[in-house]
Formats: C-alpha cells, structure tokens, sequence
C-alpha cells in the first residue's frame, strides 16, 4: 500500500459515502489506503447518519471494524446549534465520539444570535472535552458562521474555550476567503481540514446551489480548480486531512469510489510535502 506522505493522518469522511454502515465505511476506508475515519454519528430527521448507542450491535461491529482494519476515528459528528440548542441534543454524539476514541467532534452553527450561540459552544466544547473530544466549528456560508476570519473571531469570543476550527477547502473557496485570513490563524486552532474538488474555484453565487454542491457534487482532490496544494501547505504539517467528497459515485459504487478518493488525496499531499533538505 501506498505510504502517506509526511506526518500527516488522512481520514475518510463519512459524507463521502454516508449510506454505507459504519462497518462497511471502515473496511471501504482500509482498501482506499485512508488511516482514519469521520463518522456521521447523528442521525434525526435533519441528518443523515448513524446513532451508534452505547451498548448497540452497531457499536460492536463498528467497534471491531476499526481494530480489523487497525483504523481509527479521526472526528464524530455533527452538532448544529440552532437557536433551541441543549445538551440533550449533543448527548448522543459526544457518548458515541468517546465510546469510538474519537478525536474531534465537528461543529456547525446554525443561530444568528451571536450571544447565545457563543454561549451554547462554549457549553459544548467544555462537555466535549469531558468526553475527551475537541470542538472544532466549521463555517460555510449557509450558515451562520460564513468564513474562517469569523469563525477565528466565534471561538475567541467564546469564554476562552479551547476549541478549533475545520476548514473545508469548498466552503473556503465559496466563501471568497483570501490566503491573509488564513495566515492570520494561530496554528494551533487549525487541527485537521477537510478536502474535495469542484470545477470553479469562485465565490458562491447563492446559497441553494452551494447546499447542493456542497452536499452530494464534489470532486476528488487535484481533479478540479481548487488550490488544494497551496492550502496545505499554509496549514501546519501536522493538520490531519479529511477527504469529504461526496457525488452520484458515492452512491452507485462507494467502494471504488472511495479507492478513486484515496489515489487522489494521496497525490495531493505528495504534491504539497516539501521535498527534503540535501544532505549537508
């Protein structure tokens, strides 16, 4: 198999194939060459997912996948504080992400009352870390958090909590954000990214079309317009990288697909490693 370059973790995020059981995900990731996973581990009416239950077969079998495979969970998600958060609405996800060893728990904030939502994530990332998860906030532009210079901001705001930030190289892009607010980040609130490809590397247009592209028409990584080489390397080299690249293959044929994904991602961090020093 083909080795990772760098120090670098690279995940495969269950959006990328989200009707498959976690089971199945993980053994498609091992074959595609990925480390690790993200699992979508909530599951209502909103969300597509999987509520994996403490005490659940799905949790042993996913349990066992993972030590089959010698895989591990990169991040669980996904909580969205929406204007009537509350711990019972987080419960699920954060007791699956500990019982998985889960590093991160992914988050995305859906309330326009700035108070409140800094307040309901600063809640949240305290009782995520309590489960031994990190809170990282991703913005997009279809939420209320819309680029990573605001998202920096959020979490500063938010009574000093020790959260971080995902960025996703699509909702950047579709953001219109520049290199300077990204250089702008400390380091260490920028844990891991989120990878795909799109034809355009231009703002949005409007929201509806980002929802769909971002949702279900993604591109591998180096296959399209997406300065994703140039990203990377502005981020430490130590930030794991996620693959989400959802589409119609993901669908019809998620094995190859997620093989396809693995190929791809893996020429792009080779394309963004610097190349070592001579020997002196």
């Amino acid at each position: 198999m083909e080795v990772t370059p760098a120090q670098r973790i690279l995940s495969l995020s269950h959006l990328s194939a989200i009707g498959v059981p976690p089971p199945q995900f993980i053994e498609n990731a091992a074959f595609g060459g990925f480390d690790a996973v993200g699992l979508r581990v909530a599951q209502t009416a909103q969300d597509r997912g999987f509520r994996i239950s403490a005490g659940s077969s799905l949790l042993r079998e996913t349990k066992s996948a993972l030590s089959d495979n010698g895989m591990r969970v990169l991040d669980v998600e996904v909580v969205k504080l929406h204007p009537g958060s509350s711990r019972a609405d987080w419960s699920a996800v954060l007791e699956a992400g500990a019982e998985l060893n889960a590093s991160f728990l992914l988050v995305t904030v859906l309330d326009d009352d700035y108070t409140r939502a800094i307040e309901n994530f600063a809640e949240l990332a305290e009782l995520a870390g309590a489960h031994g998860l990190r809170a990282c906030l991703e913005p997009m532009i279809f939420s209320s958090v819309r680029d990573m210079s605001a998202a920096a901001r959020f979490v500063v705001d938010a009574r000093g909590s020790d959260a971080g930030l995902l960025v996703d190289a699509l909702h950047w892009s579709r953001a219109g954000s520049q290199w300077s607010e990204l250089d702008a980040i400390a380091p260490e609130l920028l844990p891991y990214c989120q990878l795909c490809d799109a034809p355009t590397d231009a703002p949005a247009a409007d929201h509806n079309t980002a929802i769909t592209e971002a949702r279900t028409d993604r591109l591998a990584p180096g296959t399209g317009a997406l300065p994703l080489v140039e990203l990377l390397r502005r981020l430490p080299q130590t930030a794991a990288v996620s693959v989400e690249a959802p589409s119609a293959r993901s669908v019809t044929d998620p094995r190859g697909w997620t093989a396809d994904l693995g190929r791809a991602a893996r020429k792009v961090l080779s394309a963004a490693t610097p190349a070592p020093s001579p020997a002196s």
